[in-house]
């Protein structure tokens, strides 16, 4: 009786002390030239099964963010018409591609990994990339936890704070 009394209380420490940790976890690099007073827009990863793509936007918004949505993107279809004349031929290339012009300065992309059993996000990375001169990447993050962390609504919450926190402090 006194070790299943034991055994519970260790495993309540273990599981509280897995929630109650803070943003430590997250490791968050920012160049001088982030600007998050600009409009940004995040990527939805190619498998969303946890819809963290929704909660960070929101969380962003939340938080302060002027945030775009990828729904307002403009899709074109561009035709590419490339001639070549040499002495005695003419050699044509035509070709088709499609593009998405986002009306954002910035755009998150981010991928990540997640315990299948509680839906606890395991592992994240991703990066801020700065449309504007040429895909530069202005900041990065990555993020582990145990099986036993805090929840997507958590997470995403503490990284749109963490980004806010390197605002405040340029």
């Amino acid at each position: 009786m006194k070790f299943l009394f034991l055994s519970t209380i260790f495993l309540l420490g273990f599981v509280y002390n897995g929630n109650s940790q803070s943003n430590k976890k997250f490791r968050i690099f920012c160049r001088e030239e982030f600007n998050p007073e600009a409009s940004i827009c995040v990527e939805k990863p190619e498998y969303d099964e946890l819809l963290a793509t929704d909660i960070l936007k929101n969380n962003l918004v939340m938080n302060g963010f002027k945030v775009i949505s990828e729904r307002v993107a403009k899709e074109r279809v561009e035709l590419i018409n490339k001639g070549q004349i040499s002495d005695s031929t003419f050699g044509q290339k035509i070709s088709s591609e499609k593009t998405k012009y986002i009306n954002s300065v910035y755009i998150i992309t981010y991928s990540y990994k997640y315990y299948f059993n509680s839906g606890v996000i395991s592992e994240m990375n991703g990066q801020v990339v700065d449309l504007v001169n040429d895909g530069e990447i202005v900041a990065t993050f990555s993020f582990k936890q145990s099986p036993f962390g805090k929840n997507t609504q958590k997470v995403m919450n503490e990284l749109a704070e963490a980004l806010k926190e390197k605002r405040k402090s340029k």
